[in-house]
């Protein structure tokens, strides 16, 4: 097996040379040597002797390797060498050698070779509307009017936009232009969606004034909307075909609106369940009584038994908001805040005067802070 040349060499490069010239000798190289270009006797062999150094040199860590051992470095794990011109995994980017033609990248082909003529159906694109709503109306369901703007079809030339479709001219109704070009590695087609009919392969002849040829409108349009009983704030509801236009008989996208119910003046909510706090009197708390809560529907009783504390919890079962995915209420949930009045008059007074007198709890609570006073000792 003949010795392999040393890689600057081949490139005719001094030793220790910069990717960036590797790139620039390669580059002139290759256009002189490939095989599509040259049909000399050994230009392909030359071509992949260059393109063997190219793939070492224009690599930093393969640079590396191959700068302090040379040909040996191809024995290191993960060295890999030269696999073939053509070869099945080769990983060399051909973009390089396009782009030096000045001509266009070789993606850039490829998008164009493949690209697609005549558009197809395309759906609408979707819209979304934010609703208030009162805490009521959310807990009991309502309908309401949304104000949209819209992309519609056109109603005076039913989307087509206007009158008169004939054949376009320009693609001859293949809605793309064919494009055959010469290149140093032979000859290549590219194909590229009609600019005159945007891909459809037809032209109006007669173009419609109100859509300007179009098809389609922007419209401002009043929607219904219907609120289910127990939508949460924050919650979305979708109106299928109600929002833009779609393209090419493609069906119309969807609207969503989404709901933000406002606060009440009373209740606090959490799920299907409502929150209220009451105010109760400190001889209603003490005596006990019956008290009248608000509800959602009106006022309810609940009975307070005597001596209820502060803070206490009352559970009106049902009296709470429709489950929006049930058939069943939630409950209600009333704190009772016992109020401490602020002014008394004088048999106010008198009377609490003569109730603390007979309170346990001051002598209870002076035994307390004695025992808490003997263990600090």
């Amino acid at each position: 097996m003949p010795e392999k040349r040393d890689y600057y060499d081949v490139l005719g490069l001094k030793k220790g040379a910069s990717v960036d010239e590797v790139k620039k000798a390669y580059k002139e190289l290759a256009k002189k040597y490939h095989p599509d270009l040259n049909k000399e006797a050994g230009a392909e062999e030359k071509f992949k002797e260059i393109l063997e150094a190219y793939q070492v040199l224009s690599d930093p860590q393969k640079k590396q390797n191959y700068d302090q051992f040379g040909h040996a470095a191809e024995g290191f794990q993960g060295f890999r060498g030269f696999r073939g011109f053509g070869a099945r995994g080769f990983d060399f980017d051909f973009s390089d050698i396009f782009e030096s033609f000045g001509g266009s990248s070789f993606g850039d082909l490829f998008k164009e070779a493949f690209g697609q003529g005549r558009t197809g159906p395309r759906q609408g694109s979707n819209l979304r509307v934010d609703l208030s709503i009162s805490f009521e109306e959310a807990a009991f369901g309502t309908e309401k009017t949304v104000q949209v703007e819209r992309i519609e079809e056109c109603e005076k030339c039913r989307g087509i936009g206007g009158q008169g479709e004939e054949e376009c001219s320009q693609c001859g109704g293949n809605g793309i232009i064919r494009n055959t070009r010469r290149t140093p590695f032979g000859m290549f087609t590219t194909q590229t969606s009609c600019g005159k009919c945007s891909g459809t392969g037809r032209t109006i002849k007669n173009v419609c004034r109100k859509c300007r040829g179009k098809g389609r409108v922007r419209e401002r349009r009043t929607i219904k909307v219907k609120i289910p009983a127990g939508i949460n704030n924050g919650n979305h509801l979708r109106l299928s075909g109600e929002g833009n236009a779609g393209l090419n008989g493609g069906k119309a996208g969807d609207l969503f609106v989404v709901v933000f119910v406002e606060e009440h003046e009373i209740f606090k909510r959490d799920g299907a369940d409502i929150f209220a706090e009451v105010p109760i009197s400190f001889a209603e708390a003490a005596l006990g009584t019956k008290l009248d809560v608000p509800t959602l529907k009106g006022e309810a009783t609940i009975k307070v038994p005597a001596g209820t504390q502060t803070g206490t919890i009352f559970r009106l079962r049902g009296k709470g908001v429709k489950e929006l995915q049930g058939s069943g209420f939630g409950d209600e949930y009333v704190k009772v805040i016992v109020q401490t009045p602020s002014k008394l008059s004088k048999k106010q007074r008198e009377l609490l005067e003569e109730i603390a007198k007979e309170e346990k709890l001051k002598k209870e609570r002076s035994s307390f802070f004695d025992r808490f006073r003997k263990k600090r000792k």
